[in-house]
């Protein structure tokens, strides 16, 4: 997300400042949402997810630092809550099927327009993202959708700056099968 908050508004939020925070959450709703679809791969479980996601923020501004990556640590707050609930499930990601369906997808169009890509390639890559690792699937999209660099990729996963490098070779590696 190439949107940068305001470090004012970060502070309000944190002092717990409700306008501040309804801010924040209109910046990154839909991004965090679409994050955290395309990890469960359940459009109802992601929105849960990401409310939840944002309760856990408010529930812990105290923590928010204004000088460091705001935009990683929301991530990092989703992806943890992701995989705590695939814990808790007992799923494992390898088995969540994205279903367009579920995706709130009413025309070829808007899905064409969402990746902004021809609908053959979209829905190419979207069958290929759903058939390799769900831990290459996320560093691909947090890198490749999301723009995040591999310093700020590394925050929100917990993993070396080298393991996410390797990571994300061998995850273009494995993608690259379903295009050959």
């Amino acid at each position: 997300m190439s949107e940068i908050l305001d470090k004012n508004l970060i502070l309000l939020a944190r002092k717990g400042n409700l306008k501040a925070f309804d801010a924040i959450i209109n910046v990154y709703q839909k991004a965090i949402y679409n994050h955290l679809y395309r990890f469960v791969g359940s459009a109802d479980d992601a929105a849960d997810l990401a409310q939840d996601t944002f309760v856990k923020l408010y529930k812990n501004r105290k923590k928010i630092d204004p000088e460091q990556n705001f935009n990683a640590w929301l991530y990092k707050i989703a992806t943890n809550t992701a995989y705590d609930w695939l814990k808790k499930k007992k799923r494992h990601p390898e088995d969540l099927i994205i279903d367009d369906a579920d995706a709130g997808f009413e025309t070829i169009e808007a899905k064409q327009s969402y990746y902004k890509m021809p609908v053959a390639d979209s829905i190419d890559l979207e069958n290929a993202l759903i058939k390799i690792k769900p831990i290459y699937r996320q560093l691909l999209l947090l890198h490749y959708q999301q723009g995040f660099s591999y310093e700020e990729i590394s925050e929100i996963v917990s993993q070396p700056l080298n393991t996410v490098k390797t990571g994300l070779h061998r995850a273009k590696k494995e993608l690259a099968k379903y295009f050959n």
